[in-house]
């Protein structure tokens, strides 16, 4: 009754004002009337006090011009005429409004510290004739305002007034309001929160004021008719900070009481950062309770509180809303509505320098408020036909309930430019849950609340806006929990631990504690024990076992060697030796170790399991170094002639199709044995993992180690920096040992290193690490068939490593053009490469196909042997028939000899004995000829001449042999 007689009395007096002409009380320059008309390009006239119609409602022509009152607010939205004037402009091309119904809007300023805008109201009403109120722009002159206009039957539109008072339309039956900051809709929002986790005790935390006691009586009101239940009620000075806050003593009130906290100041943005400064420092840790922070503010829109002046990160003052929720609109914590705000004012001249920025939400209502009028107003004529149904303050009222229609950024696309209305012609609310992280650099939308209407509910009666919040989750297992829950309204065992009996944890606790007592007794015992074990572990190489040969050392042994043993890679050869034991020459690749290594089972199950592997095509793993001088090494039996990858780039040595076949043959031998023993896979095979050794037999190293040696490295026990040159071999890897690795490996590698240390590793299958090899096994055969890489020669092999190395993306090898090869051989290559594991061939397939087309039987020793085998038996006939040949050469020479020399002579000599000469008393001596000879031969031809010759002496041997004469010398023919 008191403030209805108010709103007469006041209706009253500014009658008589705008009668006598009288001010009733001071009017700054501002609030005074224009007298200058501002007209639009479609005709409509602005801030102005002389118009076409004398009562506001028709012109001259009898056309329908509704006067309009705008009540805006000092220092407040600036150019906020502007915005009418773009809102009004937009209804005209819309054809909302036209020449036979339109629009005058006069505009004043209220919201002074004497309630100026109830004067302006009255002063519109009575003098200036208008038929409809947009504002005022503050709680406390809209209060007034409202009354007066349902006594006016006026339609008022509220678009920043926020008052929960407000919501009531028994009180204020013209009233509709279309800024959705309004306390109420704030309140529905966060109960369905509430609603949404099972949240149904909380406590609020609030502050002296009438503010901070109207928001938190509006707050009770909406929690009572949702049964949620206030446990505790806690409110501190208006003005208190963190550490008086602490002092009062009210947070162990809080702490005994409740898990769920509203915040409700007066102050939003610097109390609730006190509050959680307090909270903080009273161990309220945030996993055991959650803050909720409706932000609610009073005029415009503050910057986040972490936000500096210069719009600066201060991440001391985040990190005390950390984890906290806020629930907002849901374009809060965003610039999405900056653009398209810009781009609508840009046509009427205004800029960023020409408005409130930090207000655009101000200016966007209120283009919305003069958008719903037109549009109720246009319903309303439309339906009834009468014009006089426009001065009908509840008539219009009640066709903006349940209105909806776009906003000023409805067509671009921003979820809060679509305004629905609700029962009550309150916009309903579309809100946000925002979840606060410390380390990201923007809060986290974490539930999306949207309202839907109900149908046949009359928001009037049931003081309700007739409609459901729908919460969406748009994040889950966020909360900083073990178990990534969100906490319980009540814990367990109640507040004060009241609903449970501690007899058993009692006793419990001291069986406990004995247990631990016997527990760390065995633990004790435990690394006493390990450490005795891990100093018998087979695979264990104590320094002092670990003589280390310098360069010249090296060079000293290996003159020693013969020329058939001398290195074929001498960078390979004189990197990082050692003799293990007495003389067991041995290369070893080094590692800085950070932290002591603590074996786990299966890595000492892996390396005993390497130390007793034994195979023709396994290079020997003698053991590793660890926990001694700060590094690590790993040993492994020297390979007098390099690795495979120095044989395949050497060009000085030809590789035939015997050679090909023979170091793939010895390749899969090893890799069957080792997917065949309990090792399972090889993980790292690479040209230079495959050793030669003086028998030209390929030998695995580094088999199974790659990844004891990742899992260490991510436990920053060592340090494996990659090798930055290809001809480095120290190391277990090169900077080129991408290329070789499968891609699924790459991708499971690079997930495992974005984990954390305490997280679990992904596991890839030994069928998965086998069929791994397989791939990296056709890339090599490929390089010793080709001597080549799979990939075309202008390919940059560090740029192409950049590339693959994280296993995003895949570069598959490919067999050059150029290339002649065997089809079914490039068929069984490119099956290797398959980017589905379980589609890449099998070991024994491999084998039987590698047999068959490069013709392979046996190791390359096998085919030595084999050949040097045939050359034998092909020199053993070749000695026979030589053998052969000599003696019919012998029986020859002894016949002629025999008819040269007596018999007795020639046996002599051939005895070696040499024959003394032969005294005889008489000897008779031949002297022949044949006479005419030089004739003969003139005139006979050679064969006739030959004739002749072999007859004469056929006959002088004849004689000689029947008389035992001895045919001394044949001396030429005499002419």
């Amino acid at each position: 009754m008191i403030k209805f007689s108010f709103v007469c009395l006041l209706s009253t007096f500014s009658i008589v004002w705008s009668q006598d002409n009288v001010t009733p009380w001071p009017l700054t320059t501002p609030f005074s009337l224009a007298t200058t008309d501002i007209v639009d390009a479609s005709g409509a006239t602005f801030l102005s006090s002389e118009t076409n119609s004398s009562d506001g409602f028709l012109n001259a022509q009898g056309k329908i011009r509704l006067r309009i009152g705008h009540i805006g607010a000092l220092n407040a939205l600036r150019n906020d005429v502007k915005i009418l004037e773009i809102s009004h402009k937009s209804l005209r091309e819309e054809g909302i409004l036209d020449d036979d119904f339109d629009l005058e809007i006069v505009s004043q300023n209220g919201c002074g510290e004497s309630y100026e805008g109830v004067a302006v109201a009255a002063d519109m009403y009575h003098l200036q004739k208008v038929k409809a109120l947009i504002g005022p722009y503050c709680n406390a002159e809209m209060d007034a305002v409202a009354r007066m206009a349902a006594f006016w039957n006026l339609p008022i539109i509220g678009y920043m007034a926020s008052s929960n008072a407000l919501a009531d339309k028994k009180a204020y039956p013209t009233l509709a309001r279309i800024s959705m900051r309004s306390t109420n809709s704030i309140a529905e929002a966060t109960t369905a929160l509430l609603k949404h986790y099972g949240w149904n005790k909380v406590a609020i935390v609030t502050n002296t004021g009438t503010l901070a006691y109207d928001r938190t009586l509006a707050f009770e009101e909406v929690f009572h008719a949702r049964q949620i239940t206030v446990l505790k009620k806690i409110m501190f000075d208006e003005f208190a900070d963190a550490k008086s806050m602490v002092n009062s003593g009210l947070l162990n009130e809080v702490k005994s009481t409740a898990r769920i906290v509203i915040c409700l100041f007066s102050n939003t943005r610097e109390s609730t950062r006190e509050f959680l400064t307090a909270a903080n420092m009273q161990g309220m840790q945030v996993n055991e309770y959650a803050y909720i922070l409706p932000w609610l503010q009073d005029g415009l829109k503050d910057v986040t509180p972490w936000i500096g002046t210069e719009g600066e990160m201060l991440q001391k003052v985040k990190d005390q809303y950390a984890n906290a929720i806020i629930i907002d609109d849901v374009n809060s914590f965003d610039n999405s509505i900056t653009t398209p705000f810009l781009e609508k004012i840009k046509d009427s001249g205004l800029g960023p320098k020409d408005v409130d920025m930090g207000n655009i939400y101000g200016y966007l209502y209120l283009f919305d408020a003069l958008k719903l009028f037109s549009l109720t107003a246009r319903k309303v004529l439309n339906e009834t036909g009468k014009s006089e149904s426009l001065l009908n303050g509840r008539l219009v009222w009640n066709n903006m309930r349940r209105m909806k229609f776009q906003g000023m950024l409805g067509s671009s696309g921003i979820a809060s430019g679509i305004v629905s209305m609700d029962d009550r012609a309150e916009r309903a609310p579309l809100y946000r849950g925002f979840f606060v992280t410390p380390g990201a650099d923007q809060v986290m939308s974490m539930v999306h609340m949207e309202p839907t209407m109900i149908e046949k509910c009359d928001g009037v009666e049931n003081k309700t806006g007739c409609y459901d919040i729908i919460v969406t989750d748009l994040m889950r297992d966020f909360w900083p929990s073990v178990d990534r829950r969100m906490p319980r309204d009540e814990p367990d065992c109640g507040f004060r631990n009241e609903k449970c009996d501690y007899t058993l944890p009692i006793v419990g606790g001291a069986l406990v504690v004995v247990a631990l007592g016997l527990a760390l007794g065995a633990f004790i015992a435990h690394r006493l024990m390990e450490k005795r074990a891990l100093n018998k572990l087979p695979f264990r190489i104590y320094r002092d076992d670990l003589q280390l040969i310098d360069e010249e050392q090296l060079k000293s042994m290996l003159s020693l060697g013969s020329t058939r043993t001398k290195l074929s890679n001498m960078n390979y050869g004189t990197r990082n030796h050692a003799i293990v034991g007495t003389n067991t020459h041995a290369v070893y690749h080094k590692y800085p170790q950070r932290r002591p290594i603590k074996f786990a089972r299966q890595d000492m199950q892996l390396l005993s399991l390497m130390k007793q592997a034994i195979h023709d095509n396994i290079n020997p793993f003698l053991g590793i170094s660890f926990n001694e001088k700060e590094e690590v090494l790993l040993a492994w039996k020297f390979c007098s002639r390099g690795t495979l990858q120095d044989i395949i780039y050497n060009d000085n040595i030809a590789l035939d199709s015997k050679f090909h076949g023979a170091f793939i043959k010895d390749i899969l031998s090893g890799l069957e044995y080792l997917h065949a023993s309990a090792i399972g896979y090889h993980g790292s095979l690479t040209p230079w993992a495959c050793l030669i050794d003086r028998n030209w037999m390929v030998k695995l190293t580094d088999y199974g180690i790659a990844d004891p040696l990742e899992r260490w490295e991510k436990q920053q026990a060592i340090s494996r920096d990659a090798l930055t040159g290809d001809d480095d071999k120290s190391q277990a890897t090169q900077s080129t040992s991408q290329i070789y690795e499968a891609p699924e490996m790459l991708k499971n590698r690079e997930k495992n290193r974005g984990r954390r240390v305490d997280q679990e590793w992904l596991k890839q299958t030994m069928t998965r690490k086998a069929m791994g090899d397989i791939y990296a096994f056709g890339i090599i055969m490929y390089e010793i068939i080709f001597r080549a890489l799979p990939f075309p020669e202008a390919t940059d092999i560090g740029q192409l490593v950049e590339q693959i190395k994280d296993g995003s993306r895949v570069v598959r090898p490919t067999i050059m053009d150029n290339k002649i090869i065997n089809m079914d051989l490039t068929n069984l290559i490119t099956d290797c490469w398959n980017s589905t594991p379980e589609m890449r061939p099998s070991l024994r397939r491999i084998k039987l196909n590698v047999e068959s087309y490069l013709k392979v039987k046996g190791s390359l020793v096998d085919q030595m042997m084999r050949m040097m085998e045939q050359y034998a038996n092909n020199l053993e006939k070749l000695v026979q028939e030589r053998t052969g040949m000599l003696e019919e050469a012998n029986v020859r020479a002894d016949r002629l000899l025999s008819q040269l020399l007596p018999s007795f002579v020639a046996n002599e000599l051939k005895n070696g004995r040499p024959v003394p000469p032969k005294m005889h008393r008489s000897a008779t001596i031949l002297f022949s000829d044949i006479v005419g000879f030089a004739d003969l031969c003139r005139d006979a031809t050679p064969m006739e001449v030959v004739n002749v010759l072999n007859g004469v002496f056929d006959g002088f041997d004849q004689f000689i042999a029947r008389r035992q004469a001895y045919k001394a010398r044949l001396y030429s023919f005499c002419v």
